[in-house]
């Protein structure tokens, strides 16, 4: 799945989408994701200067988003876009760096209502590089601008 479909299903945009291609897809259940840390990112410069590396929230993010597209992507959810609720117990374990392909790896835990529990991993190469659970709602904000 290409950049185009991906902002078919989550209301992401440059310079805040965090996945760049969609190369396995479960509607529903489970998503991989690529992105590429462009080392031209102007946070580089500012974290940190001597020593370049990803903030973490960035990866939730990108997990958050992949999540959104496993979710969105099932016809089963017409209730609205997924929005992050929770993060839990979310780790990391190596530094990322300018340069650096993530694969995120997105699997749906369990399901209640309008809730989901999502595992989310991310790798650099085959090393894990953070790994976590979110919770995810999938309501219509009623204050929300529709696209």
């Amino acid at each position: 799945m290409a950049r185009n479909q991906i902002e078919k299903l989550i209301p992401h945009r440059a310079p805040f989408l965090w996945i760049d291609q969609i190369v396995e897809l479960e509607p529903g259940e489970r998503c991989v994701a690529l992105k590429y840390v462009d080392p031209a990112e102007p946070f580089f410069t500012g974290h940190f200067p001597a020593h370049a590396m990803l903030p973490g929230v960035f990866l939730i993010e990108a997990v958050a988003q992949t999540s959104g597209v496993m979710l969105g992507s099932a016809s089963s959810r017409p209730e609205g876009i997924p929005k992050l609720a929770a993060v839990n117990r979310f780790k990391f374990l190596k530094v990322v760096g300018p340069g650096s392909e993530l694969r995120i790896e997105t699997r749906k835990l369990t399901e209640a209502g309008l809730m989901a529990c999502v595992e989310g991993t991310v790798r650099v190469g085959n090393e894990i590089v953070a790994r976590g659970e979110l919770t995810v709602v999938s309501a219509e904000n009623r204050n929300e601008p529709k696209p």
